[in-house]
């Protein structure tokens, strides 16, 4: 079994150095593109031993042939439907993870907020690029975010300077349109300057039926009193998929980032959060709800890095698991010596509807300073019999009861969204959905 593994990963580097030979571009990014492609090597695959890959098939990944997805064209009228209300002057796409300014509208952005392919903003801010590109390299542990940097195409470059406030969402619309089993690697470099404020919320459009593996990256800097709201919602995933979502965060003194994630799961979807407090008084929190069905998987792990006093960090996670579906969480809180007053809280909560669902839980703490507040915990229950009961005393039906208690399980998690088409879009579909 051991070989066997040794084998399908060496195959499956093969086919990586194919695609990377094949997409082969002379850019201002190639560079950084060689040294990512170093980290990746040097790091090597994952496998079923590696803490962080434990509960992922990475076999069944590791047997796919996969080609890098090409720049299709497509019609405006079919992401119609996608685009939020909220959003249809402040919409940023990406077409199989390339920008796409032709499809775009960023008409009601302030006019010194910059969007551009990461290419065209390296004339400009490519000093400010190459240093943080360096130094996060060298700290990147997971071998798929280096792959991201080592293959990226055209991704989305968005710089907002200091003081400036974006009063309206801003959509990042991704759009899966690749003809055959293709890679796809969309990349979102976020700056905000000192005291700047965005909201981003990322969605995702699939026009394909073919299989893919979505291999992605948003990493983001925070200076002094910056704030970010990211939301994300992936309800559009091909049961036959795989995505890898890495995301990268950079805070300083008094800056602050929020972020929900909500997804119906994939084939295989994994989140994979490394945030570090550097500076004092930063501020973030982190929530999720995977809502999963059939034999969908989703996995979350997390790093949160206290580097810096005062600083806070609050997680909240949730999972509904009905079939044979499987979820599962792994976060770690880091309190470096020096983060003294730090203020750390972790939580779980999965919610099972059947014998044959499986969730997986490890939250962890690990605290060098001493003067902390924390705390960490993990529950996994089902419904409770006497709730059911008591709803359909009241005249709701066996359904109705269980799904408007999931609703409820689900609830805290996306009141937390902040754009409000959005939120109401999935509090319909937890209720539609999510029949036990």
């Amino acid at each position: 079994m051991i070989l066997e593994s040794v084998a399908e990963q060496a195959n499956f580097i093969e086919l990586l150095e194919n695609l990377k030979a094949e997409a082969h571009i002379q850019d201002p990014l190639e560079r950084m593109r060689d040294k990512g492609w170093q980290q990746f090597l040097s790091l090597g695959l994952p496998s079923r031993q590696t803490e962080n890959y434990r509960t992922i098939k990475l076999r069944h990944l590791f047997s796919q042939s996969y080609q890098l997805a090409q720049e299709n064209t497509i019609a405006t009228e079919s992401i119609d439907g996608a685009v939020y209300p909220e959003c249809r002057h402040s919409l940023i796409v990406l077409v199989n993870g390339n920008y796409s300014p032709e499809l775009s509208n960023i008409s009601a952005l302030p006019p010194k907020v910059v969007i551009s392919s990461i290419q065209e903003a390296m004339p400009i801010y490519g000093t400010l690029l190459n240093n943080y590109w360096a130094k996060s390299l060298k700290g990147e542990s997971d071998p798929f975010a280096a792959l991201n940097f080592a293959m990226q195409s055209r991704g989305i470059f968005i710089y907002v300077p200091p003081k400036c406030e974006c009063h309206v969402p801003i959509q990042l619309l991704h759009v899966v349109a690749a003809e055959n089993q293709s890679m796809i690697l969309p990349r979102a470099q976020i700056f905000l300057g000192a005291l700047a404020n965005i909201h981003l919320i990322h969605s995702q459009i699939c026009l394909t039926t073919s299989p893919y593996f979505i291999n992605q990256v948003t990493d983001s800097i925070l200076e002094e009193g910056a704030q970010l709201q990211y939301s994300q919602i992936l309800c559009e995933e091909s049961p036959q998929s795989w995505h890898f979502d890495a995301f990268r965060a950079n805070l300083k003194r008094d800056s602050k980032l929020e972020t929900v994630a909500v997804t119906e799961g994939a084939g295989t979807i994994r989140h994979d959060y490394r945030i570090q407090l550097t500076g004092e008084n930063s501020e973030v929190l982190l929530n999720g709800v995977n809502m999963l069905c059939g034999k969908k998987e989703a996995h979350t792990n997390i790093s949160i890095d206290h580097q810096s006093p005062h600083c806070r960090s609050y997680q909240l996670f949730k999972n509904v698991l009905n079939d044979f579906s499987r979820s599962s969480f792994e976060g770690k809180i880091l309190v470096q010596q020096a983060a003294q007053k730090t203020e750390a809280f972790q939580l779980n909560n999965n919610l099972i509807l059947n014998d044959h669902a499986q969730a997986d839980s490890k939250p962890n703490l690990e605290i060098f300073a001493d003067d902390v507040k924390a705390s960490h915990g993990a529950t996994v229950g089902q419904l409770d019999p006497d709730q059911l009961f008591y709803m359909k005393t009241r005249g709701l039906s066996d359904a109705a009861a269980k799904n408007l208690l999931i609703y409820g399980f689900c609830e805290q998690v996306i009141e937390k969204i902040p754009l409000a088409s959005a939120r109401e879009m999935i509090t319909e579909r937890v209720k539609g959905l999510m029949i036990a």
